[in-house]
């Protein structure tokens, strides 16, 4: 992963040279007595000066100012030096202060004098040093970008050559945990003597190192970059994706050839008709594309057809040759070298005929643009078929998109069988049944893996014991040693854009069948430093990211959220084992287990997907011996009792530890100050000393259990949080955050807040948050407690906020208890979850400002009453794109106006709801979900108004129950 280190390294060093203070050297014990030595010179000279009269003695005041300035200088440098230092004890810092503040009082009351001696230019060849090298990272950051696409043997071995030098130079930076403004500190001897620091010297021999590394690749890539490319010399690849697949017999395929022949000879309404067929690797689009093209229909009603197959490094001259080969027979395409002649030819041929073409596997959406010379303009009818596994690639003006589906389990069985045992006349024997079917269930429907395994148990024994160990390595084993269909699929990661890459791999780190939240997995690319492109915004563009990888059908979207992002998402398995691999090899991340552990010791990121072997001592043992690891990720099933984890990492960046309980609170944690990512299981307080972890931009701790007894109130964290400035996610279940403990308390970058209660929402707290985007507030009611509703009258002053949930967690369904003020909600909201609160439904007025509103959700009793009747007069939600209301007691509901904007209403838990409004039924883009909503007069009043739609695009209902749930789990 060279373009991945280097953009880790990139931001190593911008840390460095921008941040304002990062200690890299061990405290002197010479630097307090000197300091103090220091102020005691300055007030002693300054009580000669004040016993000296200047008009009678000038030149003695002169020389006693200028013994004070001299004095003022030296204590000024120690000063300095000791920024360098961390200091733990309050009593050290206070000294440094004072001793700063009499440097500032004498240069202000001297300010005018000509004493002061000129400021000299400090020369910082290290820095700037160390700046070059910033500058050259940035080129071949460019560089390997610029190179997306080379396979080129010795591309390949250069940047595994400055995935190493960036490497190192990277753990020494970061070792020496040196700051912007004193990167060259000096440490004074005994003798007064200044000497570079061992540190610092260890930062200048890795950074030449890095930069003649850096300069011997740069000429690699010159000499490799002005190697001629011949056009002739790239091939139409011969496609491997639908290995045997003509000789098999086609299964699930029927549906997809009506609607495709369908679409191709049915009357057309433009003179050229493109159709894509999209999917991922090995799900048979050849294969459909090819069983169209020789359709008898097909092939009697286009006068002339060519399939031409394109792979991700094609040759457009090739690619018009072989059309131009397959249209007209009598051409010499070996003599046609001329490119206006080639062009040429082809409209002259094709111009006046009805023609089929299919461009197979295409991989650059470019060749849109390429297709001007297969335009017809005499002869109605022809038609394009495009195949391609990348979205993007799908036609972007009018015509059909066909997205291949998966084979279910039966089709999946039947091929499964007819390419192990030859025919329907062979089939599966009794015993073998039960092992195949779960092997065939492993490849989760994709033809490509299942005649890929089937070729391989055709050979073998066919026996219950070895087809049972063929089960456990499907991936691991048969697939990966299927040369061709390795290489199919290791093409969609190996094709990936360079940025894409370490994003792809990184979702490795979960294990196979999890699914992963797409918030999390975001926030962790963030503090790995994998944004390389645009990092104003990392969030965003982090999910611009997975969407692109989503969009290259390497990563598949679990579920949607109400806004219509991705929630939760996985990674296919037969990637997954890609990304196993490719991680191992590429020193990316290793996962931890109990076989030996070999090849840890280079490896960066340690993963867990069972926490149970960080009590194995022998783990344990080969995990501490490595110094250089950045990220211990624990991302297996919750274990609830405490398992030891090492975390003796001093350059440690991300720990992920949200799957293991803690009793305690880990104190060695705070030594961790280079932690960005902190998330663990904990239900006590945390310490004051939190607050040394200074470059923390995500705090997540959860309870394990928390159960609120009477009189008692949740704990606040401590007051030291106002000092963690990096902050931009905190989430700290059952605690408060406290009052700002000084007057410039401020946490600027922090974005989310959640879990706190409606105690830490107070005028002075929200004010200290300027850029809060997000806010979860929960509030938990003793059991025996009635409360007051908490006043929302702060919110409104978050004038950022865009999502807030407000909830009560265990709320008194016997008593309600009207709210001490009437909230009002910020109008830059988009998303609004309200839970528990048991406001009338009259209430529902105070939302009806929220014009930026998309997405609301009312759940366990928000709102109450039989009745909700929204009023005439006022327009609800303009915006409005998501509905949802979950547990309540509503039976009428009746709207006089209209959700234009409305997508999805989900109806969850209404048991008593009678009828939906005809006014929200007759939406046209709508879907209704509805879930355990068993009123035989609802689904009658959904089907009623469903009847009095206008226009052709019929109603989405998905009905639910749990019971339907309990079947299949049973």
């Amino acid at each position: 992963m060279g373009y991945a280190a280097l953009v880790s390294l990139r931001l190593t060093i911008e840390r460095i040279l921008n941040a304002s203070q990062i200690p890299f050297l061990p405290p002197s014990e010479e630097i307090i007595p000197l300091v103090k030595k220091g102020v005691e010179s300055i007030e002693c000279l300054l009580r000669t000066l004040s016993g000296v009269n200047s008009d009678d003695d000038g030149q003695k005041s002169e020389a006693v100012i200028k013994k004070i300035i001299e004095a003022a200088r030296r204590l000024e440098d120690t000063i300095i030096e000791s920024h360098s230092y961390r200091w733990d004890f309050e009593s050290d810092k206070e000294v440094i202060y004072s001793a700063m503040a009499v440097v500032k009082e004498i240069k202000g009351t001297l300010r005018n004098t000509t004493l002061w001696p000129q400021e000299e230019v400090k020369h910082e060849p290290l820095r700037v040093t160390v700046q070059y090298a910033f500058h050259v990272v940035r080129t071949l950051e460019r560089l390997f970008t610029a190179e997306d696409n080379s396979k080129s043997e010795g591309v390949k071995a250069v940047k595994v050559e400055i995935r190493e030098a960036a490497f190192r130079l990277e753990d020494v930076l970061e070792s020496a945990h040196v700051s912007d403004q004193h990167f060259l500190s000096k440490s004074q001897t005994r003798d007064g003597d200044d000497h570079i620091s061992d540190l610092a010297m260890e930062v200048g021999k890795e950074t030449f190192f890095f930069l003649e590394t850096a300069n011997k690749i740069l000429k690699q890539f010159d000499n490799l970059l002005q190697q001629p490319e011949d056009d002739n010399t790239a091939v139409v690849l011969s496609r491997t994706d639908h290995i045997e697949a003509k000789k098999a017999k086609i299964f699930g395929l029927d549906h997809e050839l009506i609607q495709l022949k369908d679409r191709l000879l049915k009357e057309a309404s433009h003179p050229l008709d493109v159709t894509t067929i999209v999917g991922m690797a090995g799900i048979g689009k050849t294969t459909l594309a090819r069983e169209i093209y020789d359709d008898p229909d097909i092939v009697s009603h286009f006068e002339c057809r060519a399939f031409v197959s394109i792979g991700p490094e094609y040759a457009l001259k090739r690619i018009k040759k072989s059309i131009l080969a397959q249209t007209n027979p009598e051409v010499d395409e070996i003599h046609i070298q001329d490119e206006e002649l080639l062009d040429s030819e082809l409209l002259l041929r094709m111009r006046s005929r009805r023609y089929l073409i299919v461009l197979d596997d295409i991989w650059d959406r470019e060749l849109w643009h390429l297709t001007w010379w297969v335009s017809p303009s005499k002869c109605d009818g022809s038609r394009i078929i495009m195949t391609t596994r990348l979205e993007d690639c799908i036609w972007p003006c009018e015509g059909f998109v066909l997205r291949k589906r998966f084979l279910n389990q039966q089709e999946s069985w039947l091929l499964f069988c007819e390419n192990v045992f030859g025919g329907d006349h062979s089939p599966c024997p009794p015993e073998l049944e039960k092992a195949g079917r779960k092997i065939v269930k492993k490849c989760e429907g994709l033809p490509l893996t299942i005649i890929a395994v089937a070729r391989h148990l055709c050979d073998a024994e066919k026996t219950p014991e070895y087809w049972k160990q063929a089960k456990r390595k499907v991936y691991t084993s048969i697939i990966s040693e299927d040369k061709a269909t390795s290489q199919v699929l290791y093409r969609s990661y190996d094709y990936l854009r360079q940025h894409l890459k370490p994003c792809f791999l990184y979702m490795g780190v979960f294990p196979h069948d999890s699914d992963i939240a797409a918030s999390k997995l975001i926030k962790l690319w963030c503090v790995e430093g994998f944004l390389a492109l645009h990092e104003t915004n990392p969030s965003i563009n982090a999910m611009v990211y997975l969407e692109d990888l989503v969009s290259a059908n390497v990563v598949k979207v679990r579920q949607h959220s109400s806004s219509g992002g991705i929630k939760t998402c996985n990674i296919y398995p037969v990637f997954w084992h890609i990304c196993m691999r490719e991680a191992g090899e590429q020193k990316f991340f290793h996962v931890i287990d109990s076989n030996g552990n070999q090849g840890i010791e280079s490896q960066r990121r340690h993963c867990i997907h069972n926490n149970v072997l960080l009590g194995i001592k022998d783990v344990h043992k080969s995990m501490t011996s490595i110094s250089n690891v950045r990220s211990i990720l624990c991302t297996g099933p919750h274990h609830q009792y405490p398992v030891p984890i090492c975390l003796g990492f001093s350059l440690l960046r991300v720990l992920d530890a949200l799957t293991v309980r803690f009793y305690g609170f880990p104190s060695e944690v705070v030594k961790l100050v280079r932690l960005r990512y902190l998330a663990f299981t904990y239900n006590g307080n945390l310490p004051a000393s939190i607050s040394k972890l200074c470059n923390l931009e995500y705090l997540i701790v959860r309870q394990y259990l928390s159960i609120l007894s009477s009189g008692a109130r949740r704990p606040y964290l401590p007051k030291e949080i106002w000092d963690m400035q990096a902050l931009r996610h905190l989430q700290v279940m059952g605690s408060d955050l406290p009052d700002p403990s000084y007057d410039g308390a401020l946490l600027p970058n922090l974005s989310t807040l959640s879990g706190i209660s409606a105690r830490s929402c107070t005028k002075e707290i929200l004010g200290r948050i300027p850029n809060l985007n997000k806010l979860g507030v929960q509030i938990e009611l003793a059991l025996d407690v009635d409360e007051p509703m908490p006043c929302f009258e702060h919110l409104s002053s978050l004038h950022k906020i865009e999502s807030l949930k407000w909830s009560i967690v265990n709320p008194n369904m016997k008593v309600v208890v009207p709210p001490l003020s009437f909230p009002v909600f910020p109008p830059s909201l988009k998303k609004l979850t309200l839970s528990g609160l048991r406001l009338p439904w009259e209430m529902m007025i105070i939302t009806a400002e929220l014009r930026n509103l998309e997405v609301l959700k009312l759940q366990c009793y928000a709102f109450q009453g039989r009745v909700w009747k929204m009023d005439d007069e006022i327009i609800f939600w303009p915006k409005l794109r998501y509905l949802l209301i979950e547990d309540t007691d509503l039976e009428e509901w009746y709207v006089s106006g209209c959700f234009d904007s409305l997508k999805c209403l989900s109806l969850r838990h209404c048991y008593k709801l009678k009828e939906i409004p005809q006014q929200i039924v007759c939406i046209e883009h709508l879907g209704i979900e509805l879930d355990d909503c068993n009123n035989p007069s609802l689904m009658a009043s959904i089907k009623h108004w469903a009847k009095k739609r206008v226009g052709s695009r019929k109603l989405r209902v998905f009905v639910k129950f749990s019971a339907d749930d309990r079947k299949l789990k049973s």
